[in-house]
């Protein structure tokens, strides 16, 4: 089929024509083309790049065919189309991404479609088109059954739209409807009048937007049973709807969550200290304070205390770090080794927490259920008592739950008093040490004394 001997040919007439295809170098000597009508056809396809030298066409009839789909490429140089008409077909979906060049596109009609769903996305190609009329009614075979919120957002020049004979059955809550909507056809659609549609039914009773008839549009089996098969101006959602029970719902859910995490927020509170001090050290950093007491009046600056079965990682992990990270510490003791032999245990325990600057206790799963090390927490924080100042230090290597402390170790945290956390990511273990080393410039006064 070829028009060569048509040049200056403006309106094209090819309906009922029982045309099956049409080859894509049909219209390429039709550089007048205004208006084409191809409609009670047989044609399934648009070839590719069909009108690419129509650059005038502005109506193109497409109706009564059997189009499933329009190629991308198929309109991309009619810039100046204003009407399209792709009614009776069986299109099942469409992205109008192929109206994408078609910036004055005024009117574009897909009704007696296949079209279940359209999807936000499929609006966003046509955002700079100035759509005026979309009409989506009578997709009855598979029929249009959810409509999204934001649908619309991308036809900020919509002033009709029509979804009449489709299976609509409600509209979401805060729905967008263009300024410029002026006419809104939703007849004959199962709506379930319900409270999820009482919005929708109080923004058709005060917005300017034309949604009759409104008796055609009839209330579904699944609405409330007194207004079933009634028309939707029937539906008072105040006669139905008086108490917002997912508003009420979402109170109480929410007092619930807020009294937990209140809870959950006392109860790991000095957990939520330790990183806080962690943040604000890190953020701004620290003055140093002046100290009460000097390291060099002691026999130890440092004194480890742990558990037999953290020896490995004291002496693999903690001690190779504290070297490197803290080399002016010369005088430490590590675990039991620098105890006296000649003393009785306890009293060696006594004597090396009297003459060490500051000692640390280790706590991990192995030491909560030992007893001797429960012991040296006691003896530790009795000396704290007996010298009013801030000379222990508790470092969890692990994790541990609250129930599976022990009560000395709880009263200790309870005070606020200084308390790290062991962790294997690089930057918290730059914190740690930060702290640490914080922790090591001074023994400050304590203002409590432990009920030991």
């Amino acid at each position: 089929m070829s028009f060569a001997a048509y040049g200056k040919l403006q309106v094209l007439l090819l309906r009922w024509n029982a045309l099956t295809q049409i080859e894509g170098n049909s219209f390429e000597h039709l550089l007048d083309l205004r208006v084409v009508y191809m409609n009670f056809n047989n044609i399934s396809r648009l070839p590719d790049a069909l009108f690419h030298n129509n650059l005038h066409l502005s109506i193109l009839e497409l109706s009564h065919n059997r189009l499933t789909d329009i190629p991308n490429n198929a309109l991309e140089s009619i810039r100046a189309l204003k009407f399209i008409y792709l009614g009776h077909n069986l299109i099942t979906n469409i992205s109008f991404a192929q109206f994408s060049s078609c910036q004055h596109l005024f009117k574009i009609d897909l009704t007696n479609n296949k079209i279940t769903h359209l999807h936000q996305e499929s609006f966003a190609a046509i955002w700079n088109c100035t759509i005026d009329r979309l009409d989506l009614a009578f997709n009855k075979d598979n029929v249009i059954s959810l409509f999204e919120k934001n649908l619309l957002i991308y036809t900020p020049n919509l002033t009709r739209l029509y979804l009449h004979n489709n299976h609509l059955t409600t509209i979401s809550a805060n729905t967008y409807f263009p300024e410029t909507l002026v006419r809104l056809d939703i007849s004959h659609n199962p709506f379930t009048c319900d409270c999820s549609l009482a919005w929708f039914q109080n923004w058709l009773h005060t917005t300017h937007v034309n949604a009759s008839p409104f008796n055609e549009t009839l209330c579904s089996q699944s609405s409330f049973k007194e207004i079933v098969n009634l028309p939707l101006e029937a539906f008072y959602p105040g006669d139905f709807c008086g108490i917002n029970a997912p508003l009420i719902s979402g109170l109480i859910s929410g007092s619930v969550i807020v009294t937990l995490l209140g809870l959950l927020i006392y109860r790991k509170r000095w957990w939520l200290n330790y990183k806080i001090f962690l943040l604000k050290l890190f953020v701004l950093g620290y003055k140093q304070q002046e100290e009460d007491v000097h390291a060099n009046d002691y026999e130890y600056e440092l004194n480890i205390m742990c558990q037999d079965g953290d020896d490995d990682w004291v002496h693999g992990v903690f001690r190779p770090a504290l070297e490197e990270r803290m080399p002016h510490l010369q005088r430490v003791a590590y675990g039991d080794e620098a105890l006296r032999v000649s003393m009785y245990y306890i009293d060696a325990v006594h004597h090396i927490i009297e003459t060490s600057y500051k000692t640390v206790l280790l706590i991990s799963n192995h030491c909560v259920d030992d007893a001797w090390f429960i012991t040296k927490v006691r003896v530790a924080l009795e000396h704290v008592n007996e010298t009013g100042l801030d000379k222990v230090i508790l470092v969890f290597l692990e994790d541990i739950p609250d129930e599976r402390l022990p009560y000395l170790v709880r009263l200790f945290l309870s005070r606020n008093r200084p308390n790290l956390v062991w962790t294997e990511d690089h930057d918290g273990q730059d914190l740690f040490w930060a702290y640490f080393e914080k922790s090591m410039q001074t023994n400050p006064q304590i203002n409590h004394v432990f009920p030991i």
